[in-house]
This record gives C-alpha cells, structure tokens and sequence, in this order.
C-alpha cells in the first residue's frame, strides 16, 4: 500500500502526541504525590517534546500545500 504525503505527516503528527500524553500523566501522578521539583522535571521533557509536535505541524502543513493544485 502507497501512502501519500499527508498521510506521512499525519501518522507523524498522531506519533508525535502520544507522548505528550504520557508526560503529563507522569507530571500530574508526582503533583498528586506532592513531588512537585519531579513534576517540574517532567514537564521540562513535556517542553523538549512539543517541539517534535511543533515539528510534525510544520511537515503535515507543507505536504497539504504540496498537495494542492
């Protein structure tokens, strides 16, 4: 099976996400411990992570512009 550009940069974008679901549920388990300097922690990587996402944007954008007429 082909895929095509937007579908690429769509799969990337859902694969880039995910894990910032995964750091915020870790960032809110140490808030509800009252580990607040580990939530912090945490959310440092949620930062790193959201450039990825940033990222995807930019690719799912251009390849919806490559794809129009």
């Amino acid at each position: 099976m082909t895929s095509t550009p937007q579908q690429i940069a769509a799969f990337a974008l859902r694969e880039s996400i995910a894990p910032l679901q995964i750091i915020l549920n870790e960032a809110i388990g140490y808030i509800i411990e009252g580990e607040y300097l580990a939530a912090l922690g945490t959310l440092v990587l949620f930062d790193e992570a959201a450039a990825d996402v940033a990222a995807a944007i930019r690719v799912y954008r251009a390849a919806i512009r490559r794809a129009r007429p």
